[in-house]
């Protein structure tokens, strides 16, 4: 893909979107609704290769990147990222960079030119090159590098963070999801290799978006599709806490028929979005809006509890690059916190010989663990109710960590039963 042909509002859009992320917080991906294929790309490659970028960059800069304009640091992500990573010649790059500085910038109009005409020419590290650290390789902070090595092992983390710099495929599950009419209207679908009723949209992506966006589809990624599936079938309700935007509790809904799924979560909003997502289970369904660290529902009540819990989203990073750039090692101290809040909570509603599902999309110990570490329930072995395929490292504690790579995005799941 190269916007070249394109106008230069594309790549003005591009670093509005960037600017705001970074001075901002905003998530990129609610900026880039409706965004061009063109638009996407940028954003998301200069958010994901950005540590590489900065390193390319800064070998022509006096100062610091950090030191400049947002919009300056964006304008020479975009630029250097086009010119290195699509198929933009790099003076066409480094030619729209400079136009792009004029209108948010016009004073650094002169150093995003020299900048970019000399930077353009380095090369960029090669992934084999063990000479080069993994964090600069594969573009990802040095400390969260380090950490994954720690408890992934290198080969793993590697792995997971190449996985990282892919964009995620659109995935939908096949149960509630209109195949037959996304074929016909020129969808090319293609089942999931490890996890069963999910398939990728290869081609036509706009109109399974438009069944999405119509409620005749349902997104969900299929490593989520998998720990959902490690709750056992058992009669009776299943209640999902923190449950929105409701992907588990679809799962749940309309493969175990023989249950009743009450879903909450603190936020209204997020109800009436999940209330629609749901529709598509195709029976009625139990929601309300409760905090997840005061359900209001009966203690020792309940033979399975979901909790899907809040965290730092380091499993999601491909699809959420910005988080590696914001996310601190003390985050998640305070992230834990939380956590062991909402599973003291959610273990107290689970009856005698019940099961609590406690997931996060994070690896990190400290949010996964380490949180059920004192728990009164006992871990369930998981080793046959995840798919044979789907790569995952088995932890001390019983659980598995699931790292990001081409099955999908990462989780940490665990299985514990309070005693009968």
């Amino acid at each position: 893909m190269h916007p070249e042909n394109t106008s230069v509002d594309t790549r003005l859009q591009a670093v509005t979107v960037l600017s705001r992320v970074e001075a901002h917080s905003a998530h990129a991906a609610r900026l880039l609704g409706g965004a061009t294929p063109a638009e996407r790309e940028l954003v998301m490659g200069a958010l994901r290769w950005q540590l590489t970028l900065d390193r390319l960059l800064e070998r022509h800069l006096r100062t610091p990147i950090g030191t400049l304009d947002v919009r300056v640091r964006a304008v020479l992500r975009v630029g250097l990222y086009e010119a290195r990573r699509m198929r933009t010649p790099a003076p066409v790059a480094v030619a729209e960079a400079v136009r792009l500085a004029k209108a948010v910038a016009p004073r650094a109009a002169g150093l995003v030119n020299a900048v970019l005409r000399r930077a353009v020419g380095e090369p960029w590290p090669d992934a084999s090159d063990a000479t080069v650290p993994l964090s600069v390789r594969y573009s990802h902070p040095e400390w969260l590098v380090e950490r994954w090595c720690g408890f992934l092992g290198e080969e793993a983390t590697e792995g997971a963070l190449a996985a990282d710099q892919e964009g995620a495929p659109l995935y939908l599950l096949s149960a509630v999801s209109a195949l037959g009419d996304l074929t016909a209207a020129g969808c090319v679908l293609r089942a999931h290799r490890t996890v069963a009723g999910v398939v990728a949209v290869e081609a036509g992506v706009e109109a399974a978006v438009a069944a999405l966006q119509a409620g005749r589809a349902y997104a969900m990624d299929p490593t989520a599709v998998a720990v959902a599936r490690v709750l056992p079938d058992v009669k009776g309700t299943f209640v999902d806490l923190a449950a929105a935007p409701g992907g588990k509790s679809l799962v749940l809904a309309s493969e175990r028929p023989g249950g009743h799924v009450l879903a909450s979560d603190r936020h209204f909003g997020r109800v009436v979005l999940m209330r629609r997502n749901l529709g598509l289970a195709g029976r009625p369904l139990a929601l309300t809006v409760a905090d997840a660290g005061a359900p209001p529902f009966r203690p020792a009540s309940c033979l399975a509890v979901v909790l899907d819990a809040p965290c730092s989203g380091t499993g999601t990073l491909r699809r959420h690059p910005e988080i590696r750039w914001r996310l601190r090692p003390g985050d998640l101290t305070a992230l834990s916190a939380t956590q062991r809040r909402l599973a003291a909570a959610a273990s107290e509603l689970v009856a005698p010989g019940g099961v609590l599902l406690y997931a996060t999309c994070s690896l990190e110990p400290e949010e996964n663990s380490e949180v059920l570490a004192g728990l009164p329930l006992e871990v369930v072995p998981l080793t046959a109710r995840l798919p044979d395929r789907l790569v995952r490292i088995e932890l001390p504690s019983g659980g598995a960590v699931i790292p990001p790579g081409a099955d999908g995005d990462g989780f940490t799941v665990h299985l514990l039963r309070k005693r009968a």
